[in-house]
């Protein structure tokens, strides 16, 4: 019985028929069988390889996210393979401080530069200069309570002129005996890379008691008056209270010894613009000996002593000192700086002979030296900071400047005729 023609030569086809008896092809079509695979083994693959390359976006990420360091006083940080120790302090010695308090009265006006020191981890050596190529900013906060009557105030951070006792940045704040703490002093350094570097510091207030003496209360009219009321203040008052003598109009016949604890002298103009004046030298060697004040004295001799000797923390503004073989002496192991005083026919007008390390302010502004021997003899200096004779005048001096170790000075704004 005969079936239908293949379609490949036209051949009658017998019934059923699985290829031409003719041209011998297929007649029927034939399906592809895909061998059976692992499928399994090739998801795994893909889930593999997908983890791979989340590890290996997540690295990227890490490498180039920036990231946040933070702490209080000092940190490490590490940056091409170089460690640097990042420290804030009120300190000239870079000793990091992540609280520091001082001491106010009321009424009282105080500054303090807060400093950012780098260092090599390692060595211990200043690299501030290289740190600084990699900063692209920076920039201080203070946060402070919100009712205070005196706020602290600052300034932005500036590059000092001297990294070994200033840092490589200073910030100045500024604030009163009525400024409320504590105070949160934040650094924020954002380097060029990206990342962000927070460095907090916390400053503290510690009002102290203030006591002041007048002539009008209290009897000081006479040098035996006046080392009696100073030898009973120093028996009686403790520290931290802070002392505070007001001196009559009068010429002192004799001198004076501070030596136990600081006291502030502030001297008064009377008649005939005669001002407080000690005629036989002072001596100020406290035992104790937070910063202290002498204001508007002054200190005349005959020719001969030392007309002022600070072996102390003191300021000394607006003083005179004429006719002694030194007019003011600071030594001991001290700093003390004269501001706004008159050194006239002396041996030696100003002397520093200090064998310690502190010091304070390095801007000894608007003093006056006429026909001294030696206007300014600098034998021991504390420190390495340059002292700046801003708006200073020396006028026929035997010698303006004597400078044996050569402490480094700054005389640019200074006058010589």
């Amino acid at each position: 019985m005969s079936g239908s023609a293949c379609p490949h030569c036209g051949a009658s086809l017998p019934a059923p028929a699985s290829f031409c008896p003719r041209c011998a092809r297929n007649l029927r079509p034939r399906h592809q069988v895909t061998a059976p695979g692992h499928r399994w083994r090739r998801r795994l693959k893909r889930a593999v390889l997908l983890a791979l390359l989340l590890l290996a976006a997540a690295g990227v990420y890490g490498f180039i996210t920036p990231d946040v360091h933070e702490a209080w006083g000092e940190l490490t940080y590490v940056m091409d393979g170089n460690a640097y120790r990042l420290s804030v302090s009120f300190r000239t010695n870079g000793a990091p401080e992540a609280e520091y308090t001082v001491q106010v009265e009321a009424g009282g006006r105080y500054d303090r530069a807060a400093k950012l020191f780098i260092t090599h981890v390692d060595t211990g050596v200043d690299a501030g200069q290289m740190f600084k190529q990699q900063i692209a900013s920076v920039f201080v906060q203070v946060t402070q309570p919100s009712d205070s009557p005196s706020p602290v105030t600052w300034l932005q951070p500036e590059y000092s002129g001297d990294p070994a006792t200033d840092g490589l940045l200073l910030s100045v704040l500024n604030f009163t005996g009525e400024s409320q703490g504590p105070a949160e002093l934040a650094w924020s350094i954002r380097m060029k890379n990206g990342d962000t570097i927070i460095l907090r510091q916390k400053l503290v207030f510690e009002l102290v008691d203030a006591l002041h003496y007048y002539p009008e209360d209290w009897p000081m009219d006479t040098i035996e008056n006046l080392q009696a009321l100073v030898d009973w203040i120093e028996a009686e008052i403790p520290l931290p209270t802070a002392v505070h003598l007001h001196l009559p109009p009068v010429a002192y016949e004799g001198g004076l010894t501070i030596d136990k604890r600081t006291i502030s002298l502030y001297g008064s103009l009377g008649e005939q613009n005669m001002r407080t004046t000690f005629l036989e030298p002072v001596v100020v060697a406290p035992e104790e000996d937070p910063l202290g004040r002498i204001e508007n004295i002054d200190f005349r001799g005959s020719g001969s002593g030392t007309g002022l000797t600070l072996a102390a923390q003191y300021r000394v503004e607006n003083c005179g000192f004429t006719g002694w073989d030194t007019g003011l002496l600071v030594g001991g192991e001290d700093w003390a700086d004269p501001v706004g005083c008159w050194f006239e026919d002396n041996g030696t007008g100003f002397r520093f002979d200090s064998s310690g390390d502190y010091f304070n302010y390095t801007s000894f502004y608007g003093n006056t030296f006429l026909r001294n021997g030696i206007a300014v003899d600098l034998v021991q200096v504390p420190g390495s900071k340059s002292i700046a004779f801003r708006s200073c005048r020396f006028t026929e001096n035997d010698n303006n400047i004597r400078n044996p170790t050569q402490h480094p000075i700054d005389i640019s704004y200074a006058t010589f005729t």
